[in-house]
């Protein structure tokens, strides 16, 4: 069975009618909602926008007495959808660890050894491009705007750009080793146990 979408749970449909009637803080509530901050955390800071709005008679008055009667009903459904998919990721990783007891190891090796080797140079590479790049838009823009502070800011805009990338594929790239241990680490316990 397929996990639940969070736009189909009780909160991302509420968070949709929130967005529809009361669009001031719409901004805000989308902000909540991608966050991925724990549900909880969710539920409180938009409480906390609705209140805010919630002169007596709006929509946001509505919302926020809809929020206080269903928050408890939607910490248990996120919950139980986040136990759920912590259990799908159990029993896979413990379904790839007995093929890879039962199985011929060697190129399952090859990769993990490639992944814990390489991943920290990309890693290490890409840092180092973000910092040369930063810097060095700085100083190309200095000699194409003479105000120092403007060249920085420009500078400082574009690295963060850059940082936004370079961090999301370090991230993606740190994932992939904390895979290779957590997956190893079971495996060769399983391995001596056999």
């Amino acid at each position: 069975m397929a996990k639940k979408k969070f736009k189909e749970t009780g909160f991302g449909k509420f968070l949709n009618k929130v967005i529809k009637k009361v669009p001031s803080i719409a901004g805000d509530v989308l902000e909540v909602a991608t966050s991925g901050n724990p549900v909880r955390s969710a539920i409180d800071k938009v409480g906390e926008l609705l209140k805010g709005n919630a002169a007596p008679g709006t929509n946001a008055a509505e919302l926020h007495e809809e929020l206080e009667r269903c928050k408890m009903a939607w910490e248990k459904e996120m919950y139980e959808l986040d136990i759920k998919a912590f259990s799908l990721e159990v029993e896979d990783r413990k379904s790839a660890r007995e093929k890879y007891v039962n199985s011929d190891t060697t190129i399952a090796d090859k990769l993990a050894v490639s992944i814990m080797s390489r991943n920290i140079v990309f890693i290490f590479c890409l840092i180092a491009f973000q910092i040369l790049f930063s810097v060095g838009t700085v100083f190309l823009l200095l000699h194409q705007v003479e105000d120092l502070k403007t060249a920085v800011t420009i500078g400082t805009s574009l690295g963060s750009v850059i940082g936004g990338a370079v961090g999301t594929v370090v991230g993606s790239l740190l994932q992939e080793r904390n895979s290779v241990v957590g997956f190893h680490f079971g495996s060769s316990v399983e391995k001596r146990n056999v």
